[in-house]
């Protein structure tokens, strides 16, 4: 993605996204959008004659939400979207809608005990449920820039759709679930949006539903020395996760499973995509109802570490 730029030399740039679509085509929306933002981020980086300020990035990045919002078709649907971007020494962590991203750092432990670690493996392959078995990460977590979830009962959010004659049920004992009310002229009928911002939703963009990201920009030199990550010689990586998997799971437990995969499994290098996937099937597992019969939400989640 950001090799594209001539003018940005550094093989550890990259860019991955997440989009979950909701309503009936959703998947359409998702799907066009996951091809759209980063095609024109990139097209725009191209056309620059000199790197980009982060000022200037986060104008690109905001105007590229915005423009494939404008130009998502009108079939009924939407979806969410999150990115992140690395350029040199700066990341981009960019959200519209209710997915969740974060950077987590890996602490390791002076030594990995063996009988701990085959617990885990045990721990991670082991698919049955329910289940008195967790993990046990012999490093630490910590969680950082965990972005805001747009949603319709926060004050800055409920102000711009009420002022735009949005309407807004907020159920007392889960204010979470709010919903934007819309009416529907794929369904024929009044539905509710759970998310204050999204792309696509074209019933919902007149009563106050926007594409516009949260943009957070974190200079990792600052990043880094602020968290000692050479001196502890720690690892960070960067999630990306929809609400199907959030709902359910904390970031903390998220983020410790996909440590464990990345850092005390143990793999080769070429054994390492393999552990991730059953990673992220147990991670699945874990956020699913033990019944069958109860609602599962899709879930989707993306991960990253990042080098620099």
């Amino acid at each position: 993605f950001a090799a594209e730029n001539s003018k940005i030399d550094d093989n550890n740039n990259f860019f991955i996204g997440l989009f979950d679509g909701h309503d009936d085509q959703g998947h359409e929306i998702a799907s066009y959008a996951s091809k759209e933002i980063p095609a024109q981020i990139a097209s725009k980086l191209r056309h620059q004659d000199k790197s980009s300020t982060p000022n200037e990035m986060t104008q690109i990045v905001t105007e590229t939400f915005r423009n494939v919002d404008a130009n998502a078709p009108f079939i009924g649907g939407g979806c969410t979207a999150m990115t992140v971007i690395k350029i040199g020494s700066t990341l981009y962590l960019a959200n519209t809608g209710d997915s969740t991203q974060f950077i987590a750092i890996y602490h390791p432990p002076s030594t990995l005990v063996e009988e701990k670690s085959s617990h885990n493996e045990r721990y991670i392959h082991n698919m049955t449920r329910p289940t008195s078995e967790q993990l046990n990460l012999q490093g630490s977590i910590s969680i950082h820039h965990q972005n805001k979830l747009h949603k319709a009962n926060f004050p800055e959010e409920k102000s711009r759709i009420e002022n735009l004659g949005g309407r807004i049920h907020i159920p007392p004992k889960h204010p979470m679930g709010s919903r934007v009310i819309a009416r529907s002229t794929t369904h024929h009928e009044d539905v509710g949006l759970a998310m204050s911002r999204s792309i696509g939703d074209r019933e919902w963009t007149a009563v106050g539903v926007i594409p516009d990201p949260d943009v957070q920009v974190v200079n990792l030199e600052e990043f880094w020395n602020t968290n000692n990550v050479r001196t502890k010689k720690s690892k960070v990586f960067v999630v990306l996760g929809s609400d199907g998997l959030f709902d359910t799971r904390r970031v903390e437990f998220v983020a410790k499973h996909l440590a464990y995969g990345f850092f005390e499994s143990f793999k080769s290098d070429g054994e390492i995509a393999e552990q991730m996937l059953t990673v992220g099937k147990k991670l699945v597992n874990m956020a699913s109802p033990i019944k069958s019969e109860f609602y599962r939400d899709d879930i989707s989640f993306v991960a990253k570490v990042v080098e620099f």
